[in-house]
């Protein structure tokens, strides 16, 4: 009986591990409406810029930050931050508060 809680918390611990390191699923897609948008690190004005988009390039958004200013997102492999001001949504699916 000892055995068998072991195993089933040993289970438990494998399945905790297994999903929280699956990504998190986007919300929707979105597309920059300008050149030049900085790609940040965190989300404010002066964190550190991962990389530069240019008009027309395609994110995946994941989530709006606590302040409302900034929109998780992915392009190519870079996870990062954009303003919510240079994106607007693609698909049909971005939530109402864009």
């Amino acid at each position: 009986m000892k055995k068998l809680q072991v195993l089933a918390g040993v289970l438990f611990l494998f399945a905790l591990i297994t999903c929280a390191m699956l990504p998190a699923q986007a919300i929707f897609t979105a597309v920059t409406n300008t050149d030049k948008v900085k790609l940040l690190s965190e989300p404010t004005a002066a964190a550190a810029v991962v990389k530069v988009l240019k008009l027309g390039d395609i994110v995946k958004v994941y989530e709006k930050s606590p302040d409302g200013q900034f929109w998780e997102v992915e392009h190519k492999g870079s996870h990062g931050w954009i303003m919510i001001h240079f994106l607007s949504p693609k698909d049909h699916r971005q939530p109402s508060y864009f």
